[in-house]
């Protein structure tokens, strides 16, 4: 059965907004065109792909079953367009990727130079956000490749290669706190107030795995957030300790804002791989910057 890709992003905009109205926005197109190829679609297929109702419209069983293929046949069509593009030179090209902190901060920086003076005209469009987010954005079609450490299994995704880049989470404080010069053991950083990203984060699971192992007891967490930059901030001006990839406080420490507390038993070393989905293909410049970035490429 053939798709043309104004009936793919028709049917998709009506899916993920619910409405006719909403989704002529989104499709860019006339409400009354737009109704003519949904109902299009639905007679090819011989089945009602929504359920039309009151508050709008939401997808029947066959409009859920064809949602997936619809979403991967139109980034396919999308992205063939764009590499015959890309070679004819009527496009840059484009390179979606995702990455943790430390590594949109310390080493995807370099990577991307030596990618612009390979492909000079591409441009980049970066989401730096948590492992399970950037697992979404990738079986969402939102990136390419991901640059993560071990990310959840998932049967859409794969790791294709080891990055060539390591870093470890490590304790940090306040230049002023009161512990900054002295050599404190476990124990009593278990006493003092924390900052920590939420429970069910993957720093929040390894920092209470090293405690456990370790034999301690979980310390107070007073303050809660995802972004390495509050955080960060929070223990500059308080007296609350921190746990984060060094990289990430690299500036705050040359600039003498910020000490290590060198606490061996919460060292964590992480190393970082690159995935992509396993079904699709990658754009020519996303392949390049995976051989830039990883160590081996399947």
């Amino acid at each position: 059965m053939a798709f043309d890709h104004r009936e793919l992003r028709a049917f998709i905009a009506v899916c993920e907004s619910g409405s006719l109205g909403r989704a002529a926005a989104l499709a860019n197109m006339s409400q009354p065109a737009l109704s003519r190829l949904i109902q299009q679609m639905e007679r090819r297929f011989g089945h009602p792909l929504f359920d039309r109702h009151s508050k709008g419209m939401s997808p029947t069983t066959t409009g859920q079953a064809l949602l997936p293929f619809a979403r991967l046949l139109l980034f396919e069509m999308e992205q063939a367009s764009e590499a015959l593009n890309f070679l004819t030179g009527h496009s840059r090209g484009t390179v979606r990727v995702g990455a943790v902190s430390s590594v949109a901060r310390d080493m995807l920086p370099g990577a991307m130079n030596k990618l612009f003076s390979q492909i000079p005209n591409i441009r980049v469009e970066l989401l730096e956000s948590t492992d399970r987010r950037l697992l979404e954005a990738l079986v969402n079609r939102e990136v390419d490749i991901v640059l993560a450490p071990d990310l959840p299994a998932h049967d859409d995704i794969m790791s294709v290669g080891r990055c060539g880049y390591e870093d470890e989470y490590v304790v940090f404080c306040s230049a002023t706190h009161p512990l900054a010069e002295a050599e404190p053991g476990l124990e009593q950083l278990l006493t003092q107030s924390w900052l920590m990203t939420p429970p069910g984060t993957t720093p929040r699971y390894l920092f209470e795995n090293l405690i456990h192992r370790a034999g301690g007891t979980t310390p107070k967490i007073d303050i809660e957030t995802s972004a390495p930059g509050a955080l960060i901030a929070f223990v500059v001006h308080s007296e609350r300790l921190g746990w984060l990839p060094k990289p990430l406080i690299r500036a705050d420490l040359e600039a003498g804002r910020v000490k290590l507390l060198p606490i061996p038993e919460l060292v964590q070393r992480r190393s970082f791989f690159a995935y992509m989905r396993r079904r699709g293909s990658l754009p020519s410049p996303v392949r390049q910057l995976l051989r830039i970035v990883t160590l081996t490429e399947d």
